[in-house]
């Protein structure tokens, strides 16, 4: 599928389970070490730069896209000199945008040459490049041909190209070196409002250059007000007959240091939102307009669900048995709601063809569920790593769409092609959502499941040989949103290797070793879903000659006890003032070792017992003979979906306390040195 500028870091492999459910990727520290080191995978430094510049150059020249990097190298060798943007909208929300972007490359950039994308959405807009040269130092200004100019689609399979919007040229600078202006003049044309019968746009200056002066001046009719919110940007307007012009301005931006972070920056960097929807009621409606003709009931669909619930009387196993009719049988193709096009297919031919993206499903599944008297509501919301929901309704960052059930009061998502009926992934739970039809409020926000739904399970039994290998087994069980990310994990090792994803997981933990996994279906009935792991680790022979170490832990699929419900407990670095997520939920573990006949081991070490107000974590060794046993438990009553202020500085605390007790180590006494010989 689609290649993503993305960089590795700490934060990244956090969100790595909470955005793709997939935290067997995660890199635990190895057992036997001290916890707390993270490997971020390398990557090359001008292949990064490139990356931060396509990034910072589709926002200027759209603005309209969030930058996707976490983190940004203070060294960039880019400035943006003036970035200077009229957007002229016309009463049914259509605009051309004129954008003149001046580049500068700094001193020492090391620089021979630079590729800028620029891409835009074809099914709503076309883009036109008036100029782009490069003023040299000594005074001359080369102007690029149409020869510099060279289409460069992103890359994927034929499904993916069938719902990717995006079109993309790449503009070739062939001799840009430090001190050289890169100027760049476009006009884009939306021919189509992306939501009907309005204007709104979304500018975030990243954090991958300095901004040295961002100017947005926006045209609109009068018969439109603007509403306006903006972060480091003055606002000004002024009245011209018929029109109202906006000025929206930003200095001297500059680079900061690289961060660590668990939300995404769309909330916190400078930038603007702004909005012609006079509130999200009316926002709603106009959105739902676009989705609620495909998802008409035709003869095809109610023949179908009809067939699927022929034995099902009650409304609950009905919806139940279209859900999982729909999210086993439509194949998800994941493209954002924003990288799509703003229209859905027919319900039939998504039933018909059987795969589709978020919004295929959406009108699939309420065009059943209608055929069957079932009410259902269009959701929008933000599925990845972002809290933010900005005041003048708009699309960004809002990326996914999801289905309500009033009559049942539970929201369903069957993109995620694993998870239960009526069961979200983490990364929805807490969320304000965009209700775009149905009675009530529009904005309001998905409750968060009782600690008692989320839940994970993990027992381990470990033997180390005499000759220095390790064997195990270990039984995970899940339920909950933890139970759709270890079906997750199921779906992705059958569709590949069982026994190369635990190898490529006890590499990534440190702890070189084969192994495989027995797998239930990932789609398996019932509320809890098990996985069965055995494992092999070898050359751990210096463990038997003294010296001390953390019991393994096998494979980890799933977070161990402590970490991720009440924040990161292995990134080290975050600052107290960032927020993390934090849900409530259960975690327990069982860790047991057996050594070899004739060692022994050290006294264990000593419990602990961490208890608040909201969490409590309990840990507990015992040593019997050749045997040990460490038992964790923790459980969050933390209402989420953010631990920020005063309960994330007493979470800090707590983390930093069951860090410490994962890390706790015991040993295996040496053996007693031979009796020297008597000396006659």
């Amino acid at each position: 599928m689609r290649p993503r500028d993305t960089l590795l870091s700490p934060s990244f492999v956090y969100l790595t389970f909470v955005y793709l459910a997939s935290v067997f990727l995660a890199p635990y520290p190895p057992a036997g070490t001290l916890i707390g080191r993270t490997r971020p995978l390398p990557f090359r430094r001008e292949k990064t730069r490139i990356a931060l510049l396509r990034c910072a150059l589709a926002l200027a020249l759209l603005g309209l896209v969030p930058a996707r990097a976490s983190a940004a190298e203070a060294d960039s060798p880019f400035i943006f000199d003036a970035v200077t943007a009229t957007i002229t909208v016309a009463a049914d929300g259509s605009h051309v945008t004129d954008t003149e972007l001046v580049i500068r490359i700094v001193p020492g950039a090391g620089l021979r040459a630079a590729q800028i994308p620029l891409s835009w959405s074809r099914s709503v807009e076309r883009l036109e490049i008036l100029e782009a040269r490069i003023d040299k130092k000594d005074g001359r200004a080369i102007v690029l041909g149409k020869e510099a100019f060279q289409d460069d689609p992103p890359t994927g399979d034929r499904y993916f190209h069938e719902f990717s919007d995006e079109s993309r040229t790449v503009l070739s600078f062939p001799d840009a070196r430090e001190g050289d202006l890169l100027t760049i003049r476009t006009r884009r044309e939306a021919f189509r409002p992306r939501v009907p019968g309005g204007f709104m746009t979304t500018v975030m200056l990243a954090r991958t250059a300095g901004w040295e002066e961002t100017n947005y001046i926006l045209n609109l009719p009068a018969a439109m007000p603007l509403r306006v919110e903006a972060r480091a940007f003055d606002h000004t307007s002024e009245a011209r007959f018929d029109r109202v012009v906006h000025h929206l301005r930003s200095r001297q931006t500059t680079i900061p240091a690289a961060e660590r972070a668990i939300l995404d920056p769309f909330g916190r960097l400078p930038g603007f939102a702004v909005s012609t929807f006079p509130d999200w009621e009316a926002f709603g409606r106009a959105q739902a307009s676009l989705l609620a003709p495909h998802a008409a009931v035709t003869p095809a669909i109610r023949a179908m669900a009809a067939a699927l619930t022929a034995e099902r009387k009650d409304a609950p196993e009905q919806a139940r048995v279209l859900y999982e009719w729909v999210r086993d049988h439509v194949r998800y193709i994941p493209v954002p709601l924003q990288e799509s096009g703003p229209d859905p297919r027919d319900a039939d031919t998504v039933m018909e063809t059987r795969y589709g993206d978020a919004k295929d499903h959406v009108v699939l599944l309420r065009a059943l569920l209608t055929a069957r008297g079932i009410p259902a509501e269009f959701v929008l919301l933000n599925a990845t790593n972002g809290m933010t929901v900005t005041g003048p309704p708009n699309l960004r960052p809002m990326n996914h769409l999801i289905l309500f059930l009033p009559a049942l009061n539970l929201y369903a998502d069957t993109t995620r092609g694993v998870a239960p009926f009526g069961v979200l992934p983490f990364p929805q739970y807490g969320k304000t959502v965009i209700h775009l039809d149905g009675p009530g409020p529009a904005r309001r926000e998905i409750p968060m499941p009782p600690a008692a739904a989320t839940r994970s399970e993990t027992h381990t039994a470990m033997t180390l040989g005499a000759d220095g290998t390790l064997t195990g087994t270990s039984i995970v069980t899940a339920r909950g949103a933890f139970g759709v990310a270890l079906r997750g994990a199921a779906r992705s090792f059958t569709e590949g290797s069982p026994a190369a994803a635990a190898v490529s997981l006890l590499r990534r933990q440190g702890t070189p070793g084969t192994g495989d996994f027995a797998l239930d279906a990932p789609a398996s009935p019932g509320p809890d879903h098990t996985m069965r792991t055995t494992f092999r680790l070898e050359n751990l022979g210096g463990v038997l000659l003294g010296g001390s170490f953390a019991p393994w832990t096998g494979p980890v699929v799933l977070p161990r006890p402590g970490d991720f419900l009440a924040g990161p407990v292995f990134m080290r670095g975050l600052a107290v003032e960032e927020p993390t997520f934090c849900y409530p939920g259960t975690q327990y573990e069982a860790l047991s070792l057996t050594i070899p006949e004739g060692r022994v081991l050290s006294t264990p070490p000593r419990d602990t017992a961490i208890e608040t107000e909201l969490v409590r974590y309990h840990a507990r060794w015992v040593v019997d003979g050749r045997h040990v046993t460490v038992t964790r438990i923790f459980e969050s009553d933390l209402s989420g979906p953010l631990c920020e202020g005063p309960v994330r500085e007493e979470m800090t605390e707590v983390l930093a306390r069951i860090r410490a007790d994962l890390t706790h180590q015991i040993s295996i006494q040496m053996d007693a040195p031979p009796p020297m010989p008597e000396v006659w």
